[in-house]
C-alpha cells in the first residue's frame, strides 16, 4: 500500500466508512419486509397482435397450453417449458406485463399485452405470499439505500468536494525511459 501513497490510517479509514455504509443501510433498510406477494405465471410470446389473438382462439377452444406454447413462442428461454416463468414479484417484469400478470385470477388468461418485446398471452398459475431469497433481500436493501443516497445528494445541505485532485500525481507515475520503444 505504501507503494502507492497509502499507509494504514488511510487503511483504517476506509473500512470504517464500509462499516458505516453498512450500519446505514441496515438502519434505512429495518422496516423492509423479508416477504412480498409474488406470482407464478407462464406466457406465450408471439411478434404480432394477430398472430396472440390467434394463440388465444386456439386456447379458448381447449388447445394444450404447452403444446401452443413450443409451437409460437419467441421466448426461447422457456417455450419449451409451457412458457414457465417461475415465481416473481413486482418489479421483475416490464410495467405492461406485471400490471397484467398482477390483475388476473389464478387460472386465469389475459388478452394480448402487448409490451416491448412482443406480444404476450400470460396465464396466472398461482399467487402468494412469499419469503425473499437472500438475494432479492440484498437487491431491495440496495435499492432503499441508492433512492436514499440519491435523495440525500441532491438536497442543498450535501456538499462534495474534489479530493482527488489532492491525491492524484501531477506527473506520471511511469517514466519514458520504462516505456516500450516504438522502434523509431
Amino acid at each position: 500500500m505504501q507503494v502507492y501513497g497509502y499507509d494504514e490510517a488511510h487503511l483504517r479509514d476506509y473500512i470504517k466508512r464500509l462499516i458505516l455504509k453498512r450500519k446505514l443501510a441496515d438502519a434505512l433498510s429495518a422496516d423492509l419486509p423479508r416477504e412480498e406477494e409474488k406470482v407464478w405465471a407462464r406466457h406465450i410470446l408471439v411478434e404480432t397482435e394477430e398472430t396472440a389473438k390467434e394463440v388465444l382462439d386456439r386456447l379458448n377452444k381447449g388447445e394444450d397450453w404447452v403444446k401452443l406454447a413450443a409451437e409460437y413462442s419467441k421466448d426461447t428461454s422457456n417455450a419449451n417449458k409451457g412458457g414457465d416463468l417461475g415465481w416473481f414479484g413486482k418489479g421483475t417484469m416490464v410495467k405492461e406485463f406485471e400490471d397484467a400478470v398482477y390483475a388476473l385470477k389464478v387460472g386465469e388468461i389475459s388478452q394480448p399485452v402487448q409490451t416491448t418485446f412482443g406480444y404476450h398471452i400470460i396465464q396466472l398459475l398461482g399467487r402468494e405470499v412469499r419469503p425473499l431469497t437472500d438475494s432479492e433481500f440484498n437487491q431491495k436493501k440496495q435499492a432503499v439505500y441508492d433512492e436514499w443516497l440519491t435523495q440525500a445528494k441532491s438536497a442543498e445541505t450535501v456538499k462534495t468536494f474534489d479530493l482527488w485532485m489532492e491525491v492524484a500525481p501531477s506527473v506520471p507515475a511511469i517514466t519514458p525511459v520504462a516505456l516500450p520503444s516504438t522502434g523509431q
